[in-house]
């Protein structure tokens, strides 16, 4: 969510809460989505930078007037939704209309935009095959045959426009020029990272993906000033390295893939904006030292401590209770006096079920030991008694407890927007975790046996 917080502090990393004798017009329709609100964005340091946002009214129109804070490229979008490129030098308007393939520029439009949008649209299919799918609704991929070959033609759209005389403007130029080279090589990687599961050889094989250099095109030094660069990097340290394993210290090995300390500074400052939990904040810190990061995220790092220090292990729990099979109510707080171990789980959670043997093997390894615990179920009333045939089925025992909301109380105060989760509390009902490993790991008991001082 962007909060007023983050967007003084984003602006003043660009510079906007400086005067400016620049500023730029956008008019818009969109008469498909009726979106209720558009966000211009700008690229700077490799982040999304909120400038400003437009309601729509009745009519679907919206219309944005602000100060620019510098020539460069810029998005507008939704806050959810797919973005869309300008090249805005101030002084300008930009006219445009929304429709079911897209976005459409209207009227006379600076050279710069011209150019960009040319390659925009030739990199459309592409651009939705790799990624953009997920973001809206009717979104699809294809097959890896298809989409290679589509790659190969794009490649050759690259090569005709010949960015670096693509207009008179000789900085845009040379920026099209970097954002034509790491588009492609970005939506190779990116159809290769979802697809990853599915794909033979072949793909890998293949003519373009043999060719590419994501090296050079995804590390060159204008990328940062580039649309999508922290997805751009994101996809290039897994292209090296895989999926981020649970310790969150192997961010700090994975971020030694990218050239220079910029790059490693940016990669590793936007995983940490991914973060939900207090705990992934503190193990990153603690495994670079929070000096690693220069003084143009240090603000943003105290944002991100400020937002997520709800989940800061030490500080008290927020106490919630539940029904237990009988009708009767249980609190966390009645358990206070030894370790809580909390599964946090829902009726029709198929990963949950599979959990439950794990965590019975849990308690009979650490039987005897100052611990209880604790089986949330969420959901609704219309659930009580699915609850009551799976505790009879699974042959659940100990302090079960059902909770009938998951917009309310223990679901809203623990952030709880999927499960299974599990939550360690220590004896004086303070926080160890509010994301502790999966009982099939053996980092859990790891865990519990050092908040008990063993």
């Amino acid at each position: 969510m962007i909060t007023k917080q983050l967007i003084v502090y984003l602006l003043a990393c660009m510079g906007l809460l400086a005067c400016s004798a620049s500023s730029v017009t956008i008019e818009g329709k969109d008469g498909i989505n009726r979106q209720k609100e558009y966000y211009l964005y700008g690229c700077q340091a490799g982040s999304l930078i909120p400038i400003a946002s437009a309601l729509i009214d009745s009519n679907g129109c919206f219309r944005l007037n602000v100060p620019l804070p510098q020539e460069g490229f810029y998005l507008l979008g939704t806050e959810q939704g797919v973005m869309h490129p300008f090249y805005l030098k101030g002084n300008e308007t930009i006219r445009l209309r929304f429709q079911t393939n897209g976005m459409i520029l209207e009227g006379e439009q600076t050279p710069e935009n011209q150019a960009l949008s040319q390659w925009e649209q030739a990199a459309t299919l592409v651009r939705e095959h790799a990624f953009l799918y997920e973001r809206f609704g009717g979104g699809y991929s294809t097959d890896p045959a298809t989409f290679t070959q589509e790659l190969e033609d794009l490649l050759r759209v690259r090569q005709q426009l010949k960015p670096e005389k693509a207009t008179g403007n000789a900085t845009f130029n040379s920026l099209l020029k970097a954002k034509m080279e790491a588009d492609v090589d970005f939506y190779a990687l990116a159809y290769l990272q979802r697809n990853a599961g599915n794909l033979s050889d072949t793909i890998r094989l293949s003519n373009y993906y043999q060719k590419m250099q994501p090296e050079k095109t995804l590390q060159q030094p204008a990328l940062l000033q580039l649309p999508y660069a922290g997805e751009m990097l994101r996809t290039y340290v897994w292209y090296k390295y895989g999926d981020p394993i649970e310790l969150r210290e192997a961010f700090k090995y994975k971020s030694t893939c990218l050239i220079d300390s910029t790059f490693q500074q940016h990669y590793l400052y936007n995983e940490i904006r991914r973060f939900r939990y207090y705990e992934q904040y503190q193990q990153l810190i603690d495994s670079v030292g929070k000096t690693f990061f220069g003084k143009s995220y240090q603000n943003g790092l105290e944002i991100t401590e400020k937002q997520l220090a709800w989940s800061k292990p030490g500080i008290p729990a927020v106490d919630f209770k539940g029904m237990q099979p009988d009708s009767s109510s249980l609190a966390l707080s009645e358990l206070f006096g030894k370790v809580i171990v909390v599964d946090v789980w829902a009726t029709w959670c198929s990963p949950c079920r599979m959990m439950i043997p794990y965590f019975k093997q849990l308690e009979k390894e650490l039987e005897g030991e100052e611990i209880e615990f604790l089986s949330v179920c969420i959901g609704t009333f219309v659930e009580w008694d699915r609850w009551k045939k799976i505790i009879a089925t699974e042959e659940l025992t100990g302090h079960l407890i059902f909770i009938n909301s998951w917009i309310k109380g223990f679901a809203k105060e623990y952030r709880i927007v999927g499960v299974p989760r599990f939550l360690i509390f220590d004896r004086e009902g303070r926080i160890v975790s509010v994301n502790a490993p999966a009982p099939n790991k053996p980092a859990l008991k790891k865990l519990i046996l050092k908040t008990l001082g063993k």
